[in-house]
């Protein structure tokens, strides 16, 4: 009885320290001034900058277990909306289009559908006969929310305001050339109207880092792993603005 009572004991206190353990993950990723991204575009005093997750490194300093995003075909991509129109805009996961150069269209996942497609890494409870399903619960309950918190919210974003939050597409690691491939959605705001942005990600995947955007904190006299590019400014949708960054 008391030896059971002993293990019961630990098994509580091993997953209060699983659950404080997942819900001390990563801050959200932080907003930086829109000059800083290579990936932007503006339509209709409306402007968009898209920060994709490409490596393990920078997913996960955003997600717990984000380093496995990568093998496991999982593209999440940051999207910042600054609106400086007089009415307010607001955003439609559904929307979201990840476009490839052969046609194939592939729509933006829902927070439930990213979560499913990658695991959790296995952490040592998962190896007590005792603790581990329930353990593995909560580590997986705990995750989905990170997927939830941070997912981009379908909320009015109102005159003057911004927002941001992450979209998730399927992208296996082996396309690594992004030469040809765009993201593609629209912006409405509640009178109807509605703008439309068309957003290459032009470059290699396994070379776009943070040195592909880099902000102003970046400390003096640091050098970058690849050299600077000059984003090339074209024409866009609906008279506005692509910035596109230099294939490598």
């Amino acid at each position: 009885m008391l030896q059971h009572l002993f293990y019961w004991i630990i098994g509580l206190g091993c997953l209060v320290a699983v659950a404080q353990g997942c819900s001390s993950g990563p801050e959200v990723a932080p907003i930086q001034p829109m000059e800083a991204y290579g990936f932007r575009q503006d339509v209709g005093e409306v402007r968009v900058a898209l920060d994709p997750l490409f490596t393990a490194e920078r997913a996960r300093a955003v997600f717990p277990g984000g380093e496995t995003f990568v093998e496991q075909g999982l593209l999440p991509i940051q999207v910042v909306i600054e609106n400086r129109s007089s009415q307010a805009v607001r955003s439609d996961r559904g929307d979201f289009r990840l476009v490839r150069p052969a046609g194939q269209t592939d729509v933006a996942l829902s927070v439930q559908d990213a979560f499913s497609m990658v695991k959790p890494p296995v952490g040592w409870w998962a190896a007590l006969p005792i603790l581990g399903p329930s353990a593995s619960a909560v580590r997986n309950s705990d995750w989905l929310k990170q997927f939830e918190s941070r997912a981009l919210k379908d909320i009015p974003i109102p005159a003057g305001g911004s927002a941001a939050g992450f979209i998730y597409f399927y992208s296996p690691e082996s396309e690594k050339n992004l030469e040809g491939v765009r993201v593609t959605f629209a912006l409405r705001s509640d009178s109807g109207a509605e703008r439309r942005f068309e957003i290459p990600l032009q470059g290699r995947r396994d070379l776009l880092g943070p040195a592909a955007r880099p902000g102003p904190s970046a400390a003096p006299g640091s050098r970058s792993q690849a050299p600077p590019q000059i984003p090339t400014r074209v024409e866009g949708v609906g008279g506005g603005v692509i910035i596109r960054s230099p294939a490598p």
